[in-house]
């Protein structure tokens, strides 16, 4: 990855992350909406009033407005006058409320009291029985009624495990935490001892709200991403210099066998192109230069050259003058790349593929003999033959072969004699086909 492309990136993620760091602020909150409500489950809990009935009731059930009567003979400290909000049905399973951040309330409070519970009860099989109502963990906060003005925001982290109730029922310290992973019911009552009178109560929202993604999480998760983020550049990053150091390993490896003769026709190649412009394979100077530094480092590395050099391919495209006859030069050319492709897709990394003359092509297999020359040969006739060229108007190509290779201080040019003569007798057997060369030339 260059420099400017990785900086470019880089700017994005930026750019990405600040736009995450705005966006927290602005995600839906989730809601568990308990009133109002059109199927509420509640139940009111409270001491007997002056005619001995509930001291607790509707004044309008449709209003959601109660009172709580508490009797003049009244002289306990704590009268038990509450509202309670079923969030179970079985007492067992409650409602889990460990995701939400706050308790959003909106109640209207008419009598002399001045202060407000809330209060719920947290069921946990570990301290909790289902025929002990009072087993599940109170927690709850006291709320001035003067703060209860309008819409109040209750953070859930005010409610505190009532005293009371870790002492009434013996729990133990692990277990004094605030809980919220099971609540079964949701209380409101009058915090402080009640005078005789009326006391009324209106609730016109009781609801917990949370986000569905936390901030600390959000910004975690963004945290992750930067750190997978660069540990995956690191990685890539070292994966690609460990495969760019072997590959200059190998290609150093190379050159140093090479340089000594390339030196001397670095020139000759600067001055002449070596690639033919319409198969781009080598053209017949490029190929005379490789023959040329093949046959100089067998010298020098075998002194006698007792190894073949290498083998050499002659191929020549059959009836290819019909096909520019018939077809024209256009189809011609595209005949010629395609075939330049399917050989070059047959043979090896360190081979070359040259085009010799109009519709013949020649390859050079260093340190190859003629019989690997001659498979070679083979699997690239059979190539050619079984493909269809020119889709849209069906052409059958086939090719003929001569195979041969260097034979020990032997030149060039009757190596490649040799290998000529081989692919007129295949033309002469038939064409499509591939013939070994002779070693010696006056055996044809």
């Amino acid at each position: 990855m260059n420099d400017k492309r990785f900086n470019s990136i880089l700017l994005l993620a930026i750019a990405a992350t600040l736009i995450a760091l705005l966006l927290q602020q602005y995600l839906p909150q989730k809601r568990l909406t308990l009133l109002p409500s059109n199927t509420p489950s509640y139940f009111f809990h409270a001491g007997p009033g002056e005619d001995g009935s509930p001291a607790a009731f509707w004044v309008d059930e449709r209003k959601l407005h109660w009172r709580c009567t508490p009797p003049r003979d009244n002289t306990t400290p704590y009268f038990p006058c509450s509202f309670n909000l079923l969030l179970t049905n079985d007492g067992l399973r409650g409602t889990d409320l460990s995701g939400y951040s706050y308790l959003n309330v909106k109640l209207r409070v008419i009598g002399k009291s001045r202060k407000i519970r809330f209060a719920m009860r947290n069921f946990n099989p570990a301290y909790s029985t289902p025929e002990d109502a009072n087993s599940g963990k109170f927690i709850s906060v006291n709320i001035p009624v003067g703060d209860l003005q309008g819409e109040t925001r209750i953070e859930l982290s005010e409610f505190k495990v009532a005293d009371w109730w870790l002492d009434q029922l013996n729990i133990p310290r692990i277990h004094a935490q605030p809980e919220r992973s099971n609540i079964t019911t949701l209380g409101i009552d009058y915090a402080e001892g009640m005078e005789p009178g009326n006391y009324d109560m209106i609730m016109e929202k009781i609801e917990f709200v949370g986000e569905w993604v936390s901030a600390e999480t959000w910004y975690l998760a963004i945290l992750t991403a930067w750190l997978l983020g660069i540990f995956s550049y690191a990685i890539i990053h070292l994966i690609r210099l460990r495969e760019q150091s072997r590959h200059d390993v190998q290609v150093i490896n190379t050159l140093n066998q090479y340089t000594t003769e390339l030196r001397r026709e670095t020139d000759k190649f600067r001055r002449l192109s070596t690639v033919d412009p319409l198969t781009q394979a080598y053209n017949r100077f490029g190929i005379d230069q490789i023959v040329s530094t093949m046959i100089a480092l067998n010298e020098r590395e075998s002194g006698a050259g007792t190894n073949p050099d290498f083998a050499l391919i002659l191929i020549d495209i059959d009836h290819f003058k019909r096909i520019n006859d018939r077809r024209g030069h256009d189809t011609g050319d595209r005949v010629l790349q395609a075939v330049a492709t399917i050989i070059a897709k047959a043979i090896g990394r360190k081979d070359y593929l040259g085009r010799w003359g109009g519709e013949e092509f020649i390859v050079l297999l260093p340190n190859k003999r003629k019989e690997f020359a001659i498979a070679m040969a083979e699997k690239i006739r059979l190539s050619i033959d079984g493909t269809l060229f020119e889709p849209d108007n069906p052409l059958a190509v086939t090719a003929s072969f001569g195979v041969s290779d260097r034979l020990p201080g032997e030149e060039f040019n009757d190596t490649f004699k040799r290998a000529d003569i081989a692919l007129y007798q295949a033309k002469a057997q038939g064409r499509n086909c591939s013939v070994m060369a002779s070693d010696r030339l006056d055996d044809h």
